[in-house]
């Protein structure tokens, strides 16, 4: 990791009620399909940088120059999100909340073009600087539709037509940042339409119950610790 200006993305999902907390059961299931969609959104983006995973959220790094590119990267993980969270409410018939929500889960993406300084923490390097904090800042915010691509004023400037076409100007005051320009598009604008439910089969709903049993089974005895967490 070298210092200079690069492209910061964050995909965070967001749609779980904090009732998931009440029951163990929910929680790690809802950890399990939390962990499966962050992968599934790595996977569709390989030419990001992954730098962490963040709770319910990923942040990746890419290059300044590809600010172009970023509406095919969103709209690339926004689609094999909602096809994997389709397939999942669609096979999984476990009655916890944590399983039953999954269907109401969505994705939100903010972006920014910025510079970055590497930053040791232990034994790591990780982006650090103003513009990074900036980018998480942009998270809380007053967007008023659940699923979008929130970018900065400096990115919207290098954006392509797609984003600058459809781009609605909200102003955000900013934790220790003061007020600051964004821009905001629905994600759903930008990837045209879905494809249908899968149809749901013997063979695929019983692979989806015992994998999540399966891979649920070790924190549930606290023999590990969950890497993703769920955030309401």
């Amino acid at each position: 990791m070298t210092q200079g200006q690069a492209l910061l993305l964050i995909a965070d999902i967001g749609g779980y009620t904090a009732f998931v907390r009440l029951h163990r059961t929910s929680l790690v299931h809802a950890q399990d399909v939390v962990g499966r969609l962050l992968e599934t959104m790595i996977d569709a983006a390989p030419d990001l940088t992954l730098v962490e995973v963040e709770g319910d959220g990923v942040f990746f790094l890419g290059p300044a120059g590809g600010a172009r590119a970023l509406v095919d990267r969103v709209g690339e993980m926004y689609r094999a999100f909602h096809a994997y969270r389709r397939r999942i409410a669609t096979f999984n018939t476990c009655a916890c909340h944590g399983c039953r929500e999954a269907g109401d889960l969505r994705v939100k993406f903010v972006a920014h073009v910025g510079a970055i300084a590497p930053q040791r923490v232990k034994h790591s390097l990780k982006p650090g600087g103003l513009d990074v904090v900036l980018l998480h800042r942009l998270l809380k915010n007053t967007v008023p539709i659940p699923e979008y691509l929130l970018v900065s004023e400096p990115l919207f400037a290098l954006s392509d037509e797609r984003v600058r076409s459809r781009g609605r100007e909200l102003v955000l005051d900013l934790d220790g940042l003061g007020p600051v320009r964004t821009y905001f598009v629905d994600t759903a604008e930008l990837t045209g339409a879905l494809p249908p439910d899968p149809v749901r089969t013997r063979g695929e709903t019983l692979r989806e119950d015992l994998g999540v049993i399966v891979r649920s089974l070790p924190y549930l005895l606290r023999l590990r610790r969950p890497r993703f967490g769920v955030t309401a």
